[in-house]
């Protein structure tokens, strides 16, 4: 499958990669801490590309403000969700009305799609990659009452076993799925498993 860079419209510019799927299914992807290199050819970020593609999703990965070939600077969050908001904007370009949208970050990436959930009222599923329980709160991302899709490594200390576990364990909403990895932070080497969760568990419309 053939992926294009793309130039998505917002108060800077954002530059972006999307992936041909399906017109009734998208994806926006985040990626993480722009202060600590993280940015869209994250590992990652890529293996979720491509468990997304693989399963017929429309993807489309981009660079936070400040990174890479994206304008602005580092906005502590706020200005992140704006370019979140703003990529699924541009997704939608290319969905029928009304197709399954998800959001789908990795560390910070996942701390911003919980905090712009509530805003997208036609986004109804997170998938959620080592969420920084141990740097953020989780005040938005406990009142979403979608699918939420949680995966989490052993030894991740920004994303406590312990944290994770417990707050899926409270999590209401009715849709929920864990996959729990033996690795750290950074998923070296175990990013087919995420490829493969994706493939067996998410569900396509």
């Amino acid at each position: 499958m053939s992926t294009k860079r793309v130039a998505i419209p917002s108060v800077f510019g954002l530059d972006g990669i999307i992936g041909p799927g399906g017109r009734n299914a998208g994806v926006v992807i985040c990626h993480p801490h722009p202060l600590y290199g993280g940015e869209m050819s994250s590992n990652v970020v890529g293996a979720m590309e491509e468990g997304f593609l693989q399963k017929g999703f429309t993807t489309l990965k981009f660079n936070f403000r400040g990174v890479g070939r994206s304008g602005g600077s580092y906005d502590e969050g706020k200005g992140e969700v704006d370019d979140l908001l703003a990529a699924v904007d541009f997704l939608k370009t290319s969905l029928e009305r009304d197709s399954k949208i998800i959001l789908a970050g990795y560390s910070f990436g996942a701390w911003i799609c919980s905090k712009a959930i509530l805003r997208l009222p036609d986004a109804g599923c997170l998938f959620l990659v080592a969420y920084p329980f141990a740097v953020y709160e989780t005040t938005e991302l406990a009142q979403f009452r979608g699918e939420v899709y949680f995966v989490g490594g052993v030894l991740d200390d920004i994303c406590p076993m312990d944290a994770l576990v417990e707050f899926y364990r409270t999590l209401p909403t009715i849709e929920k799925h864990l996959k729990i990895i033996p690795t750290d932070h950074f998923y070296g080497g175990r990013e087919q498993e995420i490829v493969e969760f994706i493939k067996e568990q998410v569900s396509f419309p």
